[in-house]
């Protein structure tokens, strides 16, 4: 299935009448739902944990420092775990038309086809994990028997007719539309900037250990020679994984405040803390860097 964006227009079709919207979601049965959610806490704990350790660890009493083998068996455990969730989210996708009469879901060769009248609400999850979404409630009291995610539930909601208003719709639309991470942003913040630091800190060592920038490789070969550079490198990305939790944490807790406080400018702050968080990240880490060598 060819993925669809939230937010496609309703294009004619060839006879002239309007194609019903149709969006890309995940649909959860419940247990897969909670499965999932609990997934992301595990990862998200566990690489925090493995960070924590090369932290406080790598350097602590050893002539040769490496980081805690320990470390390195969490963020393997988070590997597999990351691996079953994008297999949870392979057998979850859906597409979600909003046709006049009829809403229809279509997942892995089933197709349902729910009457609107029969349904009486579409609410958003207020727990919004694994990540935004809603839910159909029917006008027999019961609820639908998949939830829908989706990164961006207000044009969903504006399709069905339903109200859009809600402080959180206005939190994942502002979280949708400004914060668009691709993979290679990822690589630039955790793989290629910790190279920076790296670099510094592992030439200081090398200077300062053993007389030059390639002593150690000439002494002991390539071998241990990049084992120390993987060590600094590790290190670095540890801190900066540590380093960039604790802005993100105040970054979400900004943009979610303004979706309550004032919708309207929901965005507009969202945007706001997204390039405080950049600059504070690239920017503050530097400092602190060059504030080190200068004590």
């Amino acid at each position: 299935m060819s993925p669809i964006p939230a937010d496609a227009p309703v294009e004619p079709s060839a006879n002239g009448e309007a194609v019903a919207p149709r969006f890309q979601v995940h649909a959860y049965p419940l247990t897969l739902r909670v499965i999932s959610s609990l997934l992301q806490v595990l990862i998200t704990a566990d690489l925090l944990c493995a960070s924590a350790l090369v932290v406080s660890g790598t350097f602590t009493g050893a002539m040769n420092p490496r980081p805690p083998a320990l470390a390195g068996w969490l963020a393997l455990l988070a590997l597999v775990l990351f691996g079953l969730t994008r297999l949870i989210r392979w057998l979850t996708a859906a597409a979600f038309s909003v046709e006049p009469s009829q809403y229809v879901l279509q997942r892995r060769g089933d197709r349902f086809e729910i009457p609107a009248t029969s349904v009486e609400s579409a609410r958003i999850w207020r727990l919004p994990m694994p990540g935004a979404g809603l839910s159909l409630r029917m006008k027999s009291g019961r609820g639908f028997q998949y939830a829908l995610q989706v990164a961006d539930p207000l044009p969903v909601l504006e399709a069905m007719g339903k109200e859009v208003g809600h402080p959180l719709t206005v939190f994942a639309h502002a979280r949708a539309t400004v914060l668009r991470r691709r993979w290679y942003h990822l690589a630039l913040k955790f793989v290629l900037f910790p190279l920076v630091p790296t670099v510094i800190m592992f030439q200081l060592n090398q200077r300062i250990s053993y007389g030059g920038p390639f002593a150690q490789y000439h002494m002991y070969g390539l071998g241990p020679y990049l084992l120390s550079f993987l060590t600094y490198w590790a290190y670095f990305t540890a801190l900066l994984v540590l380093f960039a939790s604790l802005w993100r944490v105040l970054a979400e807790l900004v943009a979610f405040a303004a979706a309550w406080i004032s919708p309207s400018r929901a965005r507009g702050v969202r945007r706001f803390v997204e390039v405080a968080s950049a600059v504070l990240y690239y920017g503050g880490f530097c400092a602190l860097v060059a504030w080190r060598f200068l004590q």
